[in-house]
C-alpha cells in the first residue's frame, strides 16, 4: 500500500508545481506583451537587490516589493495585480501618482509571489543565480555573529559548522522551486520538477555577470531604456567594488578544495540547477526574444543607415558613388580583395599595418584604414573618409555600421559574396583551429567535433540575418529575415562563392571595371594559394550531422 502511495504523492506534487506555473508564468522565449508583470524573484545573496535597483533607478520604474508570506497574502486579496498594475510601455499612469501603482513585482518568495498573478497579467520571471558555495559563504559573512569576528578574524571552520548546522537551508532553489518543506528530503524528482521550471519559466541572470544580464539581456527583453546613458553601468562598477572591499580579501572556500566540495555535497541539487542555469543563460544570449520596442529601434537604426548612405541596385549610376563590399567571413573574401586590387588595380580599405592610418600602401594598392570595429568606423566618419577619395573600394564585415561611413556627396554603392551557412559554418571551425595568427585563434577547438562547436553555449547562428538586421543579440524571427532578405534585395550586388567567375563577370559589367592584365582574374580564382578551392579537410560529410542544427540560417 505504501509502495501504491509513493507514485501518487509524486504526481501530486508534479500536479501542484505545475499549477502554481503554467498558468500564472508565461514561457521565457515567449515575446513580452504589455500586460507581462516582471517579477524578480530575489534568492538572497545573488545580487537581486542589485536588480531592483537597476530597474528603478537606471530604467525609472516603479516596483512593489513583498519580503514576506504574510504581506504577500494581504496584496493577494487585494488583488494588487489586476488593480494596481502599469505595464513599463503603456500610458496608464493614473493609478501611479495615487502610490499604489507598479511596473514590476519583487519578492523572494516563488509559490506565494505566483499567487499575487492573474490570467489577465501573467508574470515574467527574472531570476539571479549564483554557485551555492557562494551564496553559503556570502549568507554566513553576512550574519550579525560573523561580522563581530572580522577583527579578530573569521576561520573555515566556522562556516563549515553554519553549512552543517541543523538550521541551515540546504539547496534553497531546488526546494523553492519544487515547493519542498525545509524538514522533508530534497530527491531527484524534486531536481527534475525544479529544473523543467528553470528551463522554460525564467529569464536567468548571473550575479558574476552582471554586465551581460542587465546591459545585454533585461533591456532586449523588456524594452527598457536608461533614463540616465551610464547609469547601469555605474550600478554594476559599484557593487562590483563594494563587493571587493568588503568580501574580497576575505573570502574562505578555495574552489575544488576540501571545505567547497563539503558545501557543495550539502547542496548537491542546488549545485546541479545552478549548472543548468549556466547552461540556460549561455543559450538565452542568443535566443531570448526582443521585445517589439527594442526591436523598433534597431529597425530604425537599420533603415537610416542602409537607405540613408546606399544607393538602391537600381538607382542611375554616379560617378560619385563608392563600391562597398560587405565581407562575409570563410566566403572568399580574401580571393575578392586580392582582385579587386591586382586585377583591377583598384585601391582598397584594409588594415595590413597597425595602427589604422591614412597611408596608402602603393604595393598592396591598399589604404591601411581599419573599419573592422564599430569604433574604428566612427573614426573613420569623423575624417570624413568617403569625402577624401583615398579609397575606390570599402571594405568591412560590417554590413550596417560600415555603410554609415559614406556620405551624401559620396554614397555607398554594396556588393557581398555568400556561402552556404553550413560551408560557412564548417569553414569558419576548422579555420580557428589551425589560425594561430589570429585573434580569434582557439586551440581548445581541436578537442571539439564540427557538431558540438555549432551546438554550443553562445554559437553566433544566423550571421548573415543578425548583421543586415542589427539583431547582434537575442532570438531571431522571420521579421529579422523579412528586414534581411530586403536590404539584401535593395541594396546589394549579390554573388555566390561556388560560381565565382559568373559573380566577376557580373561585378565587371555592374560597376564599369575591366582587367588590367590578361588572366589576373583567372589565376585569383582558380590558381592563387589564397584561393585553396581544394580544402584540406573534406567537410562536406561533417556538414550533414549538423545540417538540421545551422539549416535555421
Amino acid at each position: 500500500q505504501q509502495q501504491q502511495q509513493q507514485p501518487l504523492q509524486q504526481q501530486q506534487q508534479q500536479q501542484s508545481a505545475s499549477t502554481t506555473t503554467t498558468p500564472t508564468f508565461r514561457r521565457a522565449k515567449d515575446i513580452v506583451q504589455d500586460s507581462d508583470v516582471p517579477f524578480l524573484l530575489r534568492i538572497p545573496h545573488t545580487n537581486g537587490d542589485v536588480i531592483q535597483s537597476i530597474m528603478t533607478q537606471c530604467y525609472g520604474l516603479v516596483g512593489k516589493s513583498y519580503d514576506t508570506v504574510e504581506q504577500l497574502e494581504r496584496a493577494r486579496a487585494s488583488n494588487v495585480v489586476d488593480n494596481y498594475f502599469a505595464s513599463s510601455h503603456g500610458d496608464d499612469y493614473e493609478s501611479l501618482h495615487f502610490g499604489k501603482g507598479f511596473h514590476f513585482l519583487s519578492t523572494p518568495h516563488y509559490r506565494e509571489g505566483a499567487g499575487l498573478l492573474t490570467r489577465r497579467h501573467r508574470g515574467r520571471v527574472i531570476f539571479m543565480m549564483d554557485h551555492p558555495c557562494v551564496v553559503a559563504e556570502k549568507e554566513y559573512l553576512s550574519r550579525p555573529a560573523t561580522k563581530k569576528k572580522f577583527r579578530s578574524g573569521i576561520s573555515m571552520r566556522g562556516l563549515v559548522e553554519h553549512v552543517n548546522g541543523t538550521d541551515y537551508y540546504d539547496n534553497r532553489m531546488t526546494r523553492m522551486l519544487a515547493q519542498v518543506p525545509r524538514d522533508a528530503e530534497v530527491t531527484e524528482e524534486h531536481y527534475r520538477n525544479a529544473r523543467m521550471i528553470l528551463e522554460n519559466k525564467f529569464l536567468i541572470g548571473m550575479a558574476s555577470d552582471l554586465t551581460e544580464t542587465v546591459i545585454r539581456r533585461l533591456g532586449l527583453y523588456f524594452g527598457w531604456k536608461e533614463e540616465r546613458k551610464g547609469c547601469a553601468k555605474e550600478l554594476i562598477a559599484a557593487t562590483t567594488t563594494s563587493t571587493t572591499t568588503t568580501s574580497g580579501s576575505s573570502a574562505l572556500l578555495e574552489e575544488k578544495g576540501h571545505e567547497w566540495r563539503f558545501v557543495r555535497a550539502r547542496n548537491h541539487f542546488d549545485s546541479k540547477l545552478y549548472a543548468r542555469g549556466q547552461a540556460v543563460f549561455g543559450n538565452q544570449k542568443m535566443n531570448v526574444p526582443v521585445h517589439e520596442s527594442a526591436r523598433k529601434d534597431d529597425v530604425e537604426v537599420v533603415e537610416r543607415a542602409y537607405f540613408g548612405h546606399l544607393r538602391n541596385v537600381r538607382d542611375a549610376r554616379d560617378d560619385s558613388d563608392i563600391p562597398f563590399f560587405w565581407h562575409i567571413p570563410k566566403a572568399s573574401g580574401t580571393t575578392v580583395k586580392e582582385t579587386l586590387s591586382q586585377c583591377y588595380g583598384l585601391v582598397r580599405t584594409e588594415m595590413i599595418k597597425p595602427p589604422s592610418s591614412l597611408e596608402i600602401i602603393h604595393k598592396s594598392l591598399v589604404l591601411n584604414v581599419d573599419l573592422s570595429t564599430p569604433t574604428s568606423v566612427i573614426e573613420a566618419k569623423r575624417m570624413q573618409l568617403a569625402n577624401r577619395g583615398l579609397a575606390d573600394v570599402f571594405v568591412s564585415q560590417l554590413s550596417l555600421e560600415g555603410s554609415t561611413v559614406f556620405t551624401n556627396k559620396h554614397m555607398g554603392r554594396a556588393f557581398t559574396i555568400m556561402r552556404h551557412p553550413a560551408r560557412l559554418a564548417a569553414s569558419l571551425f576548422y579555420y580557428r583551429r589551425i589560425a594561430t595568427w589570429e585573434p580569434t585563434y582557439r586551440p581548445e577547438y581541436m578537442d571539439m567535433t564540427l557538431g558540438e562547436y555549432v551546438d554550443k553555449e553562445g554559437y553566433y547562428d544566423n550571421w548573415m540575418v543578425r548583421m543586415l538586421s542589427n539583431a547582434k543579440l537575442g532570438g531571431v524571427n522571420e521579421s529579422h529575415l523579412e528586414l534581411a532578405k530586403k536590404i539584401l534585395r535593395e541594396k546589394f550586388i549579390v554573388g555566390m562563392s561556388d560560381q565565382m567567375d559568373e559573380t566577376f563577370r557580373q561585378l565587371e559589367m555592374y560597376y564599369g571595371w575591366s582587367e588590367e592584365k590578361a588572366g589576373c582574374i583567372e589565376f585569383h580564382l582558380h590558381s592563387a594559394p589564397s584561393n585553396d578551392r581544394s580544402c584540406r579537410h573534406d567537410v562536406i560529410t561533417l556538414v550533414v550531422m549538423v545540417l538540421l542544427r545551422v539549416s535555421k540560417n
